[in-house]
Parts: C-alpha cells; sequence; structure tokens
C-alpha cells in the first residue's frame, strides 16, 4: 500500500509541475505563416510544390508546421501515465530512433540524399517532415526526433486517404477544440484539460482513429518512382489485405466467416492500467503497445515486458501447423499410398519406406496476409525435424545454421529483392530493388502446404517422430549483423507447433482426444488441405479435399460446394461446376459467395443479364467488394454502358487509389467516351503501376544463379531431405 500511495504522490507532483511549466504555440497564426514562408527560402522543393512528396502526406493547409507545436509526449504521460508507458515501448515510439531504422534511413541518405528520406518519415518521423527539417542545411532544431509517431502526431491527424505512405492529412496540432471549432495550443494548462476534457477529446480524438483506413495510412507502402528512378513497386498493404479477408465483413470470398475485428481490436486490447492512467476505465485501457511483431526493439533496448507481450502475441493461436498427410511409397514399389489424416487412419511403415510428409500451415487468426509488410528483412520459416526414439536428428529442414543463417532451403515465407544488375537486395536498399524474385505469404484464413520427403533408415526400430515448428524472427541475420555491425542471436519465436509419431509397423487409429479444444475436427483440416491446394494450383486434388470437408460437416457444406466448383472453373470444367452452383442457389438464393461463382458461369455462356443480376445481389449486401465491382464494370462494358462502368471502376479506386485493373479499364472507357484527357490520364498511371514485362527475365536470372532459393518460388514442391551424417 506504501508503493501505492507514494506512486499516486509522484503522479500529482508531476501534474503540479506540468500545470506551470507547459507552454505550447497555438495556430496557423500570422507568425506561423512566417515560419513557413522563412523554411521555403531554403527548402528543396526536389519533387514539385508539394514539399512532403514523395511520401503522400500533407498538412490542413500545405504548408510547414512549427516544431514546438508538435508536443513533446512526455507531457501527455504527465496524466495518460500508462498509455506513455507503452507507447515509450513501442515500435511507433521508436519507430526513428531504433538503430535498424537508423541504419536504413542513414543509408538512403547517403547514397540518395536526405530529401528522399521524406518518403519514409511521413510514417516514421511527422513533425520532421512537416517541420521542414528534411532539407539541405536546414536550421530546424529537431527535439522531436526521440517521439517518433508522438502522441500528438497520430491524434491530430484529420483525414486518411488510403495511398499508404503517409497517405493522411496533418491538422493543427491542439490540445483544446471548443464547440465553436477554436483550436487552443499555447498557454494551455494541464488544469485546463481537466477542466475541458470534452473539449481536450474533440481535440484528441475522432472517429478516424478507430477505423481501419487510419492504419492504412502507414501501414501500406510502396516505391514510387521518384525515389527508385524506375517505376511504382508495390511494398505491401495490409489494410487492403484486411479489407479483402473474412474479418472486414466487406467481402463474399473468403473461405471461412469470421466476426468482424479491425486493426485497433485485435492490436489495441484492453490491459491493467497500474499507474493510474485518467483514461483508465475499472483499472484497464486500450493498450498503447501495438506488442504485436517487433521482437528486435525491444531486445535491443532490453525491455523484458515489452518482449514477452509480443511474444504471447504472436504464439496466441494466430497459426495453425497440421500434421495432416503423408504419401507412402514401399522400398522396391512404384506405387504411393496416400494417408490422410494421418492420426485417424490405419496403416503400416517399413524401414526403407520413402515417406512424405505434408504439412498444413493455417493463418488462422490474422486479419492479414502473414507475414505481413516487409517479408525482405524478417523471416518466418517452418522448422521440420525427424528424430529416433532417442532424440537424435535424422533429419533436418529450416534450421539455424552455427554463423546464425537460416538454412537456405527452408519452407520460408520471405520475399527476395533483387537489384538492377540482378544480384540480390538483402539490405532493404528499396531504392534500388527492381523486382522480386519471390514474394511468399499466407492471406487471411488461407493455407499453405509444407512437403518432405525422406527415407526411413534400414536399420531403425521402434518409431521416428516428426515435429513441425512455424518460426519467426526479426530480423535476418544479415540484416542484422548489418544494422549492428556485429553477431547478435536475435529472439526466435514458435508461432505454432504440430508432433506425431511414426511406428516402425502398425500404426493404429489415435482416439480423439475430448479434452482438447485446439484439435481441429477432420471437415475443417480437409477443407485447409483443399484451400493450400488451390493455392498451388492443384485443382483437381483440391476438389477431393473439398468434396470431403462436404460430406464431413452438414453446416460447411454449402462452403465446400462452392470452394468444389471453384476448383472445376479453374479448370475449365464448366458444366460440373454450374451443376454444383445450381444445386447451392436453389437452397440459399442469397448465398452471396455462390452467386458470384455462378455469374462467372454465365458469363463463359454469354447469359450476360443472368450474370449481372448475381453480380448486383452480390453488391447490395457487399457494397466495397472490389472483386465484384469490377465484374459489374466489365459487364457494363460489354453493354456500352460507360457511365455505370465509370461508377463501378472509380469505386473501386475509392477503396483502393492503386488499383491498376480499374485505372486500366478507365483508360478504355475514357476512350470510349471522347475524353482524351482523362485517357491519357490514366494511361500514364497505369503505366506507372503494372508490372514491367522486363522483370521476370530479370527474376528468372537471379533465381538460376540462386538454385538454393529456387525451390520455394515455385508454387507445389517437395523438401527432398538427405539423412544426417554420424560425426
Amino acid at each position: 500500500m506504501g508503493k501505492t500511495k507514494l506512486l499516486l504522490m509522484s503522479v500529482l507532483i508531476l501534474i503540479a509541475g506540468a500545470l506551470c511549466v507547459h507552454r505550447v504555440r497555438a495556430r496557423f497564426t500570422e507568425p506561423d505563416k512566417n515560419y513557413s514562408d522563412e523554411i521555403s527560402k531554403t527548402y528543396d522543393f526536389k519533387f514539385g510544390p508539394n514539399p512532403f512528396a514523395p511520401s503522400n502526406a500533407t498538412t490542413t493547409t500545405g504548408t510547414f508546421i512549427p516544431g514546438d507545436m508538435f508536443v513533446s509526449s512526455r507531457r501527455c504521460g504527465v496524466c495518460h501515465t500508462d498509455a506513455h508507458a507503452q507507447w515509450r515501448q513501442s515500435a511507433h515510439g521508436n519507430a526513428f530512433r531504433e538503430p535498424f531504422y537508423q541504419k536504413n534511413v542513414k543509408d538512403i541518405q547517403t547514397q540518395k540524399g536526405l530529401e528522399y528520406t521524406r518518403h519514409c518519415e511521413a510514417c516514421h518521423n511527422p513533425a520532421a517532415l512537416f517541420t521542414g527539417a528534411l532539407t539541405k542545411n536546414s536550421h530546424v532544431k529537431r527535439p522531436f526526433d526521440d517521439d517518433g509517431v508522438s502522441c500528438i502526431a497520430c491524434h491530430s491527424i484529420q483525414q486518411a486517404n488510403s495511398r499508404g505512405i503517409g497517405g493522411y492529412v496533418m491538422g493543427e496540432p491542439a490540445l483544446l477544440v471548443k464547440e465553436d471549432g477554436t483550436r487552443l495550443l499555447a498557454g494551455v494548462t494541464d488544469q485546463q484539460i481537466l477542466d475541458d476534457i470534452p473539449s481536450h477529446r474533440r481535440a484528441m480524438m475522432r472517429p478516424l482513429l478507430k477505423q481501419p483506413e487510419f492504419c492504412g495510412a502507414c501501414h501500406k507502402s510502396q516505391v514510387p518512382k521518384e525515389l527508385n528512378d524506375y517505376k511504382f513497386l508495390r511494398a505491401f498493404m495490409v489494410a487492403d489485405e484486411l479489407q479483402q479477408s473474412s474479418f472486414s465483413k466487406e467481402s463474399p470470398h473468403p473461405f471461412y466467416v469470421r466476426d468482424k475485428e479491425t486493426c485497433n481490436s485485435c492490436h489495441m486490447k484492453r490491459e491493467a492500467a497500474p499507474l493510474f492512467d485518467v483514461s483508465a476505465k475499472n483499472g484497464t485501457l486500450v493498450s498503447h503497445r501495438w506488442a504485436t511483431a517487433n521482437t528486435a526493439i525491444p531486445t535491443f533496448y532490453k525491455w523484458r515486458d515489452h518482449l514477452d507481450a509480443v511474444n504471447r502475441f504472436l504464439s496466441d493461436d494466430k497459426l495453425g501447423v497440421d500434421m495432416f498427410a503423408l504419401r507412402r511409397k514401399p522400398r522396391d514399389s512404384a506405387t504411393e499410398e496416400f494417408i490422410a489424416p494421418v492420426n485417424h487412419s490405419h496403416f503400416t511403415i517399413a524401414p526403407g519406406d520413402r515417406l512424405t510428409a505434408e504439412m498444413v500451415i493455417t493463418n488462422k487468426n490474422i486479419g492479414h496476409s502473414f507475414p505481413p509488410e516487409l517479408r525482405d528483412f524478417y523471416e518466418a520459416y517452418v522448422e521440420f525435424t525427424v528424430s529416433d526414439d532417442a532424440g537424435k536428428a535424422l533429419y533436418h529442414s529450416g534450421f539455424i545454421k552455427p554463423n546464425g543463417y537460416l538454412d537456405e532451403s527452408a519452407h520460408n515465407y520471405k520475399t527476395y529483392l533483387v537489384k538492377a544488375d540482378g544480384t540480390y537486395n538483402d539490405k532493404h536498399h528499396i531504392w534500388r530493388t527492381r523486382t522480386f524474385a519471390q514474394n511468399n505469404q499466407i492471406q487471411s484464413g488461407r493455407s499453405d502446404l509444407a512437403r518432405y520427403r525422406f527415407t526411413v533408415p534400414t536399420n531403425l526400430a521402434g518409431a521416428i517422430h516428426l515435429t513441425a515448428r512455424v518460426q519467426y524472427r526479426r530480423f535476418t541475420r544479415v540484416f542484422s549483423d548489418y544494422t549492428l555491425g556485429k553477431s547478435v542471436d536475435y529472439p526466435i519465436v514458435t508461432m505454432a507447433t504440430a508432433a506425431y509419431v511414426l511406428r516402425i509397423g502398425a500404426n493404429e487409429i489415435q482416439p480423439p482426444d475430448p479434452g482438447n479444444k485446439a484439435v481441429m475436427p477432420d471437415w475443417r483440416r480437409w477443407n485447409n488441405y483443399g484451400i493450400a491446394l488451390f493455392d498451388q494450383r492443384q485443382y483437381s486434388l483440391a476438389i477431393e479435399a473439398f468434396t470431403r470437408a462436404a460430406d464431413l460437416d452438414e453446416k460447411y457444406r454449402p462452403m465446400a460446394l462452392v470452394n468444389r466448383a471453384m476448383g472445376h472453373i479453374e479448370l475449365e470444367q464448366y458444366d460440373e461446376a454450374a451443376t454444383i452452383l445450381d444445386g447451392v442457389v436453389k437452397v440459399n438464393p442469397t448465398f452471396a459467395r455462390a452467386l458470384f461463382q455462378q455469374a462467372r458461369i454465365f458469363m463463359k455462356r454469354g447469359q450476360l443479364d443472368l450474370a449481372e443480376n448475381n453480380i448486383r445481389q452480390v453488391l447490395a449486401a457487399f457494397p466495397r467488394d472490389r472483386i465484384s465491382l469490377q465484374q459489374l464494370g466489365e459487364l457494363c462494358k460489354i453493354k456500352r454502358d460507360y457511365q455505370g462502368a465509370l461508377e463501378c471502376f472509380s469505386e473501386i479506386l475509392a477503396i483502393d487509389p492503386e488499383d491498376s485493373g480499374a485505372h486500366y479499364n478507365l483508360m478504355l472507357v475514357y476512350r470510349k467516351l471522347g475524353r482524351s484527357e482523362d485517357a491519357r490520364r490514366e494511361a500514364k498511371i497505369f503505366a506507372d503501376l503494372k508490372d514491367d514485362p522486363g522483370a521476370l527475365s530479370l527474376a528468372n536470372q537471379f533465381l538460376r544463379t540462386h538454385p538454393e532459393m529456387s525451390n520455394e518460388s515455385v508454387y507445389w514442391h517437395v523438401h527432398n531431405l538427405s539423412l544426417i551424417r554420424s560425426e
């Protein structure tokens, strides 16, 4: 109790001190205009009249903001004690100062110039961008660098435009906003804030802050041609992935139906507030840790609590790994036996058998791709081990080598960046990237399949033990060594694990464990297996898996039948698909997912009115489904309803302004309408957004010179394992 009283007294002393000392500037008054004019005199407008390009950020006035308007987050911490403590250890609070980012941003300064860092700082250090500090020979004082993405920066954003790389509008910072809209900052004391909480809430909060578009303003990235002297390259787009996932409730296409989630509901769950934060309710507040995937920052700063929070988040059922199937080829036999699910099958294993273990890795509870964002300089991979009864490893894939580097043949989820000269861009110099030789990930609600082939040793008795783990490390060893100038073992987090014992001789069906709630029902396992096969373009096998799923669960059966029909469509077996879909729609005429797939059949058969009717029904239920909008736009083009087509493609761009297909179609429609200037504008945008045809040969050349990486670039592949020899 004494410790609690002492802590409370300390907080009260801090508040009292703050009432006396905090004085900051007010609004865009004449002195502020003079500030902007003064900065403009020596500012390098290298990228045109927009001073904040090549980022997509701007201010409500389009001009610079004095640095002292960016209130230090320490002031916020006087009252918001818990939120500030959490933020201080977060990736946001260290977005500029942490060494991994510092190394990268200094590289771009050295190789390109300080003004190019405006692309980065819109999301890593907004105050540096908006004060005009990012220009040669700047005299702007930078006390805000330590704050990175500060409290006042985030809470002053007024709009978001879905473009990413700072796709937001920064408002005039204020601590109080009166009912008439008057914004107050200079001279506002903490006591005034406490006396007028509604005005403080108006200054700090708005509905935008709880919308995915707000987070997407930075958690969506591209490399513009201003940065790479080449063309637009997409880096990542997790906000768009969420919008198309089952968690958004805005798309009928996912394989599973989930409750609605947003960025906030997943990444800002309530947690205990032991420091008496004034915004706490019932002893808790929404977390400002954003403890999701960055293990490097808390490791570097030795923040054990934050690292534990990140580890808990990563290992909390986000992914699943299922040891689902086994293919057995006996020695001296030409036939292969398929065994699935392994634990619910009776089979025999003999020494000398060639086995192929099939692991299904599922993105279960993440609203976007896994891994998200920058897959080139952190790594996720599958570690697979075959061992004997004594625990001795017989086969091993996906291991960390003695030098700290990942086994090159590991089944991994990485992006390989390639430079213009065909060499590997492994230092995250994104401005030097020309193409991607590989860009592996698992989208939300989908699955992947990892296959491991090995031979049962002829002298083995007893059993062999199979273990699969999905591992995550931030960063790659080459990047952490490059950043820190020394070799350091950064954490590897196990996100999912599966184990199975194969006995030499007879293997019996394993009885279900009713006490284990983590065990998936077989229908879901078959469905996940089918999804993985479908995404690896093994459509015939996927159809078989979906058929098994449909037979095993009556509730999921309609979804599984649509999945099966999708496989037939990919194989151009339209009659088979039509029969399935007609049956599903007859039972449930409003099933949007089936209606959409049925519309694909109608379009193939030239039944355009029926197709349009289906698509419009889908859009009535899911008005922001960009795939249905695309289809309706195509139908409108065929019918020469160009105004309808314009509306569809414009709606897509309202969701994703960089949808290349929408820009291409707008170009065609404008040409039909004789709107030459609009057509030329869209043609120019499309030319920048579309893939460079020459990039494919560069990627293929890279893979030919890196055979250790090329296996992972193929949709369907097997990891052929070699027996570990005893020393």
